[in-house]
């Protein structure tokens, strides 16, 4: 499978929300799903301390990464959220989309990037780890997922970007 890792263009956002639709359909558990509007997406794009990159297969979106920067003296970091289409999990997508994106950060003189993910999410945490990233902490119990009856935790990572 050959893909294009880019920043994301004025151009991509119908495709991007395409993608974000999709998320939703499947009642993702990323931010991601709740973003069903181009002018939020178009934001993204002229915003300074926003970061976006998409996967693509020719024509097709198949996954975005968000870093957004802190502000004023939180500049030195980022926030990560990245989804992939669920038609092409499983091939290393997530995993590459972030390594190409932390290079580009680090470039942009960003020194730390940090992400959150669901403790029930054994496949996001395998890539974040695999992506480099340190486990930091959790906000415990989170929130409750009725379907297993427990509570979920919120897993912190980071990682250095040096």
């Amino acid at each position: 499978m050959t893909m294009v890792y880019r920043e994301l263009t004025v151009e991509d956002v119908p495709k991007a929300v395409l993608l974000f639709r999709g998320l939703a359909e499947e009642q993702a558990e990323v931010s991601f799903a709740e973003i069903l509007s181009e002018d939020e997406i178009k934001k993204w794009i002229i915003d300074d301390n926003i970061f976006a990159y998409g996967a693509f297969q020719g024509e097709n979106l198949l996954a975005v990464l968000r870093a957004v920067r802190g502000r004023d003296n939180r500049n030195h970091a980022v926030y990560l959220t990245a989804a992939v289409d669920k038609n092409y999990r499983g091939y290393k997508i997530a995993k590459e989309i972030t390594l190409y994106s932390l290079e580009r950060l680090k470039e942009k003189g960003v020194k730390i990037a940090r992400t959150y993910v669901y403790s029930n999410n054994r496949a996001s945490i395998n890539t974040v780890l695999s992506c480099g990233f340190t486990f930091a902490g959790c906000v415990y119990q989170h929130h409750y997922d009725e379907e297993t009856k427990s509570y979920i935790d919120d897993l912190i990572f980071h990682k250095i970007l040096s």
